[in-house]
C-alpha cells in the first residue's frame, strides 16, 4: 500500500505540476500580448508627441501669419484714414472757398441792384 499511496501522491503532484505548467504558459502569452500592446501604446504616444509638436509649430507660423496680415490691414486702413482726412480737408476748403465766392457774388448783385434804383428817375408822384 505504501507504494501505491506514493504513486498516487506522485500522479497528483504531476498533475500539480501540469496544470502549473500550463497556468505559466498562459502567464507567458499573457505577458507576451502585454508586451505587443506596450510597444503599441509607446508608438501611439511617440506618434502623438510629433503631432504635438507639429501642431505648435502649424499654430505658431498661423500666428506670425495673422500677425503679419494685421499689422498689414491696420497699415492699409491708416493710409486710408489719412486719404479720407486729406479728402475731407480739401472739400472744406473747397466749401469755403464756394461760401466765400457765393458770399462775393450777393454784394456784387446787390451793389448793383443798388446802382439801379439809382438810375431810375423819380416818379411823377413824387
Amino acid at each position: 500500500m505504501g507504494a501505491m499511496v506514493d504513486r498516487d501522491f506522485l500522479a497528483r503532484i504531476d498533475a500539480q505540476m501540469e496544470r502549473g505548467n500550463q497556468h505559466m504558459e498562459r502567464g507567458n502569452q499573457h505577458m507576451e500580448r502585454g508586451n505587443v500592446l506596450m510597444e503599441e501604446v509607446r508608438d501611439d504616444v511617440r506618434l502623438t508627441r510629433e503631432l504635438v509638436a507639429d501642431n505648435r509649430v502649424f499654430r505658431q507660423q498661423m500666428i506670425a501669419r495673422v500677425d503679419r496680415m494685421t499689422r498689414d490691414n491696420a497699415r492699409m486702413m491708416d493710409g486710408m484714414a489719412d486719404e479720407l482726412r486729406r479728402m475731407n480737408d480739401e472739400l472744406e476748403r473747397r466749401g469755403a472757398e464756394r461760401r466765400e465766392e457765393s458770399r462775393a457774388e450777393r454784394e456784387a448783385l446787390l451793389a448793383v441792384i443798388d446802382r439801379m434804383d439809382r438810375l431810375d428817375p423819380p416818379s411823377a408822384a413824387a
